[in-house]
């Protein structure tokens, strides 16, 4: 029996995997269309139409239409004789969209290969592993992707050397071979093919539509602004996928449940625009703890209602209720792919203080490629203006005094006594992990042979969860000159640089923060600074970085 789940007539490509030994079934992308068990007259069907392949681990169905077929994906074990369904597929699809015979048998020659060199190499042995493969239509080319989850191998390619010997054919032969280590995701590896001539059909989802759409006829009097309500949750998470696909730096936020409990909680203050109706801005200021900075972001506002004043109407009340709470700054984490939200946040007082690369999770692009790790713009904007108590690091204290200036803010020496008293019982060091970003905060508010001890425990434990970046905090306000300088040293041991300045962290203490980077999959060129000073930020964290940075 043949359920649709819903419209099929829509045409998206299909990949359905039944395990041969459990008869369950197991979807390798989404589709429309699911199979509890391969009917003959089914089977007929989808060979004439589509394209079937059958093997003994996994049976999988790979179907598509003409319409959709710019992007095909299939799941196999890992064994030699499973390339027969990569090449059945390579087949079908390059016949589908129209590929030269010669450009053909070139692409199923290097996706074969590559198959086969990741079999031998991340699954020697060992044929209960999985590689997924894909292939989309480019202009003028056909990308192929393989993802496995087998042994570690040295990432190469992408400005990196290093190139198999084995692969020196297929590199010959491709553009931009290259491979990418995931962390817990494992591995990706994908090259381009020429194909003389092919044009990916032009496809627009729905979100897309929508940034696209005309202005609205609405004026500014027509929107009310007020404190989010549990039922308007749902309508903020559609109104981020909207503007952002599921590519918004705030992965929690498209999770309605987590929102409304952390309003129930008192965490989050959340503000929406309503227009008739339909939220159509958001704004919000986030309390993780008390007596911290706030952060104020997931700021959003529909296309279609844009130029009507929202944002600044919500910015303020999110303002209004942060001195309500007694906060003694708020900041923001803009994003570095344009300086648009940067710009934003200095009109409204907020200045950077911090650098962090690869703070903002994998993603995907509007084509649905994926998209490395990439940084975000620590900005404050302090709503207290008093001398911030701190210790300066002999190697660190040019840029930290840097940043204070930049900040607007005179520093004072600590009162290490009672700095100590407002830690209460927090641990000498510890870690939080961050499941959605895939990283870790490292807190050091003591030192000494404890807290030394702890700091190291904690970054052991962000290599043993595979944390994709990891951050280390260390307190300005109760560590000395000399214990900072120890604590940089041993956190230098463990690959970590400069990051920048967090106001108003743990304790209410300001914290310098170091960051390393534990994964290969982080854009670190295409970092657009709007600021003279955040400019200057990146090339002390990038001399800092540099294997021969001076002590």
């Amino acid at each position: 029996m043949l359920r649709a789940c819903s419209a099929e007539a829509a045409g998206a490509a299909i990949a359905i995997a039944i395990d041969d030994r459990t008869k369950t079934e197991r979807n390798i992308d989404t589709p429309l269309v699911v199979l509890p068990g391969i009917h003959p007259d089914v089977r007929k069907i989808i060979t004439s139409e589509a394209g079937l392949c059958v093997t003994s681990r996994f049976r999988l169905l790979f179907a598509y239409s003409a319409q959709v077929a710019n992007r095909v994906r299939i799941s196999i074990g890992s064994e030699a004789s499973e390339l027969v369904l990569v090449d059945g597929v390579v087949e079908r699809f390059s016949l589908a969209r129209g590929l030269e015979t010669a450009d053909a048998e070139r692409l199923g020659k290097v996706v074969h290969k590559l198959a086969a060199w990741i079999i031998e190499r991340a699954y020697p042995g060992d044929p209960t592993g999985e590689l997924v493969v894909q292939l989309e239509l480019a202009e003028g080319s056909v990308r192929c992707t393989i993802e496995d989850w087998g042994e570690p191998i040295t990432a190469f390619g992408g400005g990196l050397d290093g190139t198999p010997p084995e692969l020196a054919e297929i590199e010959a032969i491709t553009h931009d071979l290259r491979l990418v280590n995931l962390g817990r995701e494992g591995k990706r590896l994908s090259a381009a093919v020429e194909a003389k001539g092919v044009v990916p059909e032009e496809l627009v989802a729905f979100a897309q539509f929508a940034r696209e759409s005309g202005e609205s006829e609405a004026t500014a009097d027509q929107v009310e602004i007020h404190d989010t309500k549990l039922s308007d949750v749902e309508a903020v998470s559609r109104l981020l996928y909207t503007n952002y696909g599921l590519g918004y730096g705030h992965p929690n936020f498209y999770q309605p449940r987590w929102v409304e409990a952390e309003i129930e909680a008192g965490r989050l203050h959340s503000t929406v625009a309503v227009l008739a109706g339909e939220v159509v801005g958001h704004h919000a200021l986030v309390l993780e703890k008390s007596g911290e900075a706030g952060e104020t972001g997931i700021a959003v506002v529909h296309p279609a209602y844009r130029g009507l004043g929202i944002f600044n109407r919500l910015f303020e009340r999110t303002i209004e209720r942060a001195r309500v709470a007694e906060v003694e700054a708020v900041y923001a984490r803009a994003v570095t792919a344009h300086p648009y939200s940067q710009r934003a946040e200095h009109s409204r007082g907020y200045r950077e203080s911090a650098l962090m690369l690869g703070s903002v999770p994998q993603g995907k692009d509007e084509s649905g490629q994926p998209t490395p790790r990439a940084a975000s713009l620590l900005t404050f904007l302090p709503l207290d203006l008093s001398p911030r108590p701190v210790s300066f690091p002999e190697r660190y204290g040019e840029p930290l005094r840097a940043a204070y200036s930049n900040l607007e803010l005179e520093t004072v020496a600590p009162e290490l006594e009672q700095a100590l008293e407002q830690l209460g019982e927090r641990p000498s060091a510890a870690i939080e992990r961050d499941e959605q970003r895939r990283s870790s905060v490292i807190t050091v508010s003591r030192w000494g042979e404890e807290g030394r001890s702890q700091m190291v425990d904690a970054v052991r434990s962000a290599v043993h969860h595979h944390d994709d970046v990891a951050y280390c905090d260390l307190d300005l306000e109760t560590l000395t000159a000399e214990e900072l300088d120890e604590a940089i040293d041993q956190l230098r041991e463990f690959d970590f640089f400069y990051c920048g300045l967090a106001l108003c962290a743990s304790a209410g203490h300001d914290h310098l923060r170091l960051q390393s980077l534990m994964s290969d999959d982080v854009e670190l060129e295409a970092i657009v600074l709007d600021s003279d000073y955040a400019q200057g930020l990146r090339e002390t964290i990038f001399a800092d970085r540099a294997p021969a940075s001076p002590a």
